[in-house]
């Protein structure tokens, strides 16, 4: 009888533990199902970001590929035209020099191209042209004087005498090949377009290196030294609390705000002390700074709490002063902070617009002058957007090169950042 109750209780012990398994697992189940339903949002929305933000960039790559390449970055953007006429001698035959994609004229010992300008429309680019071709002095259609017509010069619209003295006009569209056979058949030129190279973002790149060296030369001094007045010598206090409030406070301000208090303040500011005019790339850079200086100040006082408390602590013993521990050790240890700080504000500088277009204007220019209205290269993107026939190509074209100008300071942050962790540890 107590063997057959001992079996008994030995089932009911079983059974009750297969329940609770049954449980345990039912329960486990149930929370993996219910973590599951929790990652499902975080996954879709991470997803989706990376889709648009890949969507945006394959649009970048596609639209301004054609258009990007160095003579954007170094050709001028508004171009030149000039018209000539030549009637002279046309006798000489010159030898073909056989380069592969041109299509050359015997009678005027020119070479032309089909090819794309930076706005990423066709036209017809000199890509040879002979030493003594006739081309090489011809007259300007006003009579003002003459001109030598060079290679990767663009041309337009020609019109030409044919053979039985009526005009010819050959346009961009029609390309290299015809225009080559109508100016072998024909016995003069009555009036030629030739273009500069036009639509690059030549001033606009000097502009922002302008406008990178005079924030940096304003804004990094005075980020520096409020960091270390912030993190050496302030106290722990309501007076220390404000101000680093503020500081965050600022940081998130729209960058189109600082932009009013630029056309407010620093242009009348720059009027006076400097004798401009209005826009102007001083003002751009002096609102830049205001700009900079929280991500400056919040960056280095990170790099000045890191460094380790006994290297003050030794620099103290040893007889040195504060302010001598300050300059002497604590500060050269933080450039690995201070250069990362550098890097963001160059990575914002390049990226900046909103704010710029109230203190620099939006005209493009090729001369550039920091007394005077210039565009960065964020700006000259909105100004070649604007209007009716917006420069879409373009604009990629320049936003591929800040683009790879942003990646390359993103990965020496980076680096800098690990360098400084382990300075830290």
């Amino acid at each position: 009888m107590n063997k057959l109750n001992e079996n008994n209780n030995l089932i009911t012990t079983v059974v009750e533990e297969t329940n609770q398994n049954k449980i345990r697992k039912n329960n486990l189940m149930a929370k993996r199902i219910a973590d599951i339903l929790r990652l499902i949002p975080t996954y879709l929305s991470s997803i989706l970001v990376v889709v648009v933000l890949a969507a945006i960039i394959i649009y970048v790559f596609v639209t301004g590929a054609p258009a990007f390449s160095l003579k954007l970055l170094t050709d001028d953007y508004k171009e030149k035209i000039t018209a000539v006429t030549y009637t002279g001698d046309l006798t000489t035959n010159f030898e073909d020099p056989n380069i592969n994609g041109s299509y050359f004229s015997i009678k005027y010992g020119i070479a032309v191209a089909d090819s794309r300008d930076t706005a990423n429309e066709k036209c017809m680019i000199v890509t040879y042209i002979a030493d003594n071709s006739p081309l090489k002095n011809v007259q300007i259609a006003n009579g003002e004087g003459n001109y030598s017509v060079s290679v990767d010069d663009r041309l337009d619209t020609v019109m030409l005498y044919d053979e039985d003295g009526l005009i010819e006009v050959i346009g961009k569209s029609k390309g290299a090949e015809k225009l080559v056979e109508a100016l072998d058949s024909s016995t003069g030129i009555m009036n030629m377009q030739c273009k500069t190279s036009g639509g690059g973002a030549r001033g606009s790149l000097i502009t922002t290196i302008y406008l990178i060296l005079l924030t940096l030369i304003i804004a990094l001094p005075i980020g520096v030294i409020a960091s270390i007045f912030l993190t050496q010598y302030a106290r722990d206090g309501i007076v220390r609390t404000i101000i680093t409030t503020m500081i965050d406070m600022t940081s998130g301000i729209p960058s189109i705000i600082f932009g009013f208090c630029g056309a407010l303040i620093f242009i009348p500011f720059c009027d006076g002390t400097f004798n401009t005019s209005g826009y102007s790339v001083l003002a751009g850079a002096f609102t830049m700074t205001i700009v900079l200086l929280p991500t400056i100040i919040k960056t280095v006082s990170e790099s000045l709490l890191v460094i380790p408390r006994h290297y003050t602590m030794a620099s103290l013993a040893l007889g040195a002063s504060k302010t001598q521990t300050v300059f002497k050790v604590i500060l050269p240890n933080s450039i690995p902070g201070i250069l990362t700080a550098t890097l963001l504000s160059i990575g914002r500088i390049i990226g900046e617009s909103a704010a710029l277009i109230f203190v620099m204007g939006t005209s493009i220019q090729d001369d550039i002058n920091v007394t005077k209205a210039s565009t960065s290269l964020a700006v000259h993107i909105w100004s070649i957007t604007q209007g009716e026939s917006p420069n879409y190509g373009g604009a990629c074209a320049i936003a591929i090169f800040i683009l790879i100008v942003v990646l390359v300071l993103s990965i020496l942050v980076k680096l800098i950042s690990k360098k400084m962790n382990k300075m830290a540890v």
